[in-house]
Formats: structure tokens, sequence, C-alpha cells
């Protein structure tokens, strides 16, 4: 496995709170949403996801709606980025919040899928 890159970011959770529908439907797929429709602290948890995601990965120019940000079948966080240039990129995601920040830390890699 080689690491290729890595990011953190640190949200407010009251922040996102404030935001409308259509601003949050610019970010976040159906999916996210219906998953995070009783908690701004998850919500917020997947905003500072996806910004982790852009500063771990090796391109610029990526939209947030296209990092998707899932559980996988053990209920973990994960990343699925819906772009060609990510294909052969995995990533490792940990997330955490309080009642008023979010935090997310990712590694970018190539190599062994898990």
């Amino acid at each position: 496995m080689d690491i290729i890159g890595i990011g953190t970011d640190l949200e407010e959770v009251s922040r996102l709170a404030r935001l409308k529908k259509p601003a949050l439907q610019r970010v976040f797929t159906a999916a996210e949403l219906e998953y995070c429709k009783k908690s701004a602290q998850s919500l917020t948890a997947r905003w500072a996801a996806k910004e982790a995601v852009i500063k771990a990965l090796p391109f610029d120019g990526i939209a947030l709606k296209k990092i998707e940000i899932i559980k996988d079948k053990n209920g973990k966080p994960g990343v699925i980025v819906h772009d060609e240039r990510a294909k052969k990129i995995s990533f490792k995601l940990s997330l955490s919040h309080t009642k008023k920040h979010a935090i997310a830390f990712v590694v970018a890699y190539r190599g062994v899928k898990k």
C-alpha cells in the first residue's frame, strides 16, 4: 500500500445547521441527506470528510457532491469518489463529533483495497 495523501478537517455544527435545503443538495447526495436527516452533527462530519478527501487527493478540481461518504457493511465510514481520476485510489476515513464540532481524518492510498 502506497499512501498518496492525507487530509483532515474540523467544522462547526452550527454553521452547517444554518444551511438551507438547496445549498445542502448541491453538496450532499440524496442518500447522505437521508442518513443525516435527524443529525446536524452527522451531516457536519460528512462535510468535514469531503473537505478532508479533497486535501488528500493528488488532483484538484472536484466538486464536493462527487465525494460520497458511506457506511460499509460493518458500519464503518467509507468514501466513494465519483471521478475517473480517483478510480485506483482507496481511502481510510475516521469521523468524530461533539454537539459543537465535527472532525474527519482521511488517508488516500493506492494498492491493496480492503
